[in-house]
């Protein structure tokens, strides 16, 4: 029942042996990619308990496990997401025929306990949207151009590069009138390509501090200085509003353009930092 139920959802047995505390282990394997060129992912899950005649008499299917994650992590960002998009579905409907077909042998007083692994497409962690079929130039423009004409003046482009791996577009929001000095806000640009040269993919996160030191301010920026936080949070929720505009249709399929949380307040009293424990 169990390797019949895994086996429906693209997984192959690998192993199937004793473990050292007497269980037997279930080991897997799935494919890394559609093509099976990348290796394969190692599932592996154990069923412990009292076994009379080759018949559980009270049997526990503990929680399975990936045994290779690291080596997922070092494919390229796309075919994580398109394994992630496989792997993670495959689990939780292999996990829910089991339920099914053992419907007549739960316990009535624990069920099926699972907990599923899939809840949609995210992007990497800390970044909050992911863009292909643009090139990467492109896409910096538009947000630069989303950025200034909200108000952002832009100071640099760490790497200007058409196939730049790692780029920080660095803006400041002017505490005086056009004057550059002011709150600084940066967006990080991680970048992979295709054969063409297109983002596949390039995403993008914001690098800023609400706790930074602010220039000061000269006496015809004083009233400024008043309303610079909302003023600030004002140009960046037109920044992001015109990106998404210009920029969602490049988003990576199934996914959505997302803002970034709010931050603590600008001009905010940095907190102390956390005690060692």
């Amino acid at each position: 029942m169990l390797v019949d139920s895994f086996s429906e959802f693209n997984f192959s047995l690998l192993a199937k042996r004793k473990g050292a505390d007497d269980s037997t282990v279930f080991q897997f394997s799935y494919p890394m990619d559609k093509n099976g060129k990348s290796g394969t992912v190692i599932f592996e899950f154990k069923v412990d308990g009292t076994v009379v005649k080759n018949k559980c008499m009270n049997c526990f299917l503990r929680r399975g496990r990936i045994l290779n994650e690291r080596d997922m992590g070092k494919l390229p960002w796309m075919v994580q997401y398109d394994l992630s998009g496989r792997l993670y579905p495959d689990i939780d409907q292999a996990y829910a025929s089991i339920k099914s077909k053992s419907r007549d042998y739960l316990d009535p007083q624990h069920g099926f306990d699972y907990k599923a692994m899939w809840s949609g497409e995210r992007n990497r962690p800390g970044y909050d949207n992911s863009y292909v079929k643009v090139k990467l130039p492109d896409l910096k423009r538009e947000v630069a151009r989303a950025f200034t004409e909200s108000g952002f003046i832009l100071l640099r482009d760490s790497n200007p590069a058409a196939d730049a791996a790692d780029s920080v577009l660095a803006f400041s929001f002017p505490v005086d009138g056009d004057k550059p000095a002011g709150v600084v806000y940066s967006i990080q640009v991680e970048s992979q390509f295709d054969a063409d040269g297109f983002c596949y993919p390039c995403e993008i996160r914001p690098v800023y501090d609400p706790y930074q030191a602010l220039p000061p301010a000269g006496l015809s920026a004083m009233s400024g200085r008043l309303t610079l936080a909302s003023r600030f949070e004002a140009g960046l929720d037109s920044a992001y509003e015109h990106t998404r505009v210009s920029t969602e249709r490049y988003l990576r399929p199934r996914t959505q353009f997302m803002r970034p949380p709010k931050s603590a307040p600008l001009g905010s009293v940095r907190p102390p930092p956390a005690p060692p424990t």
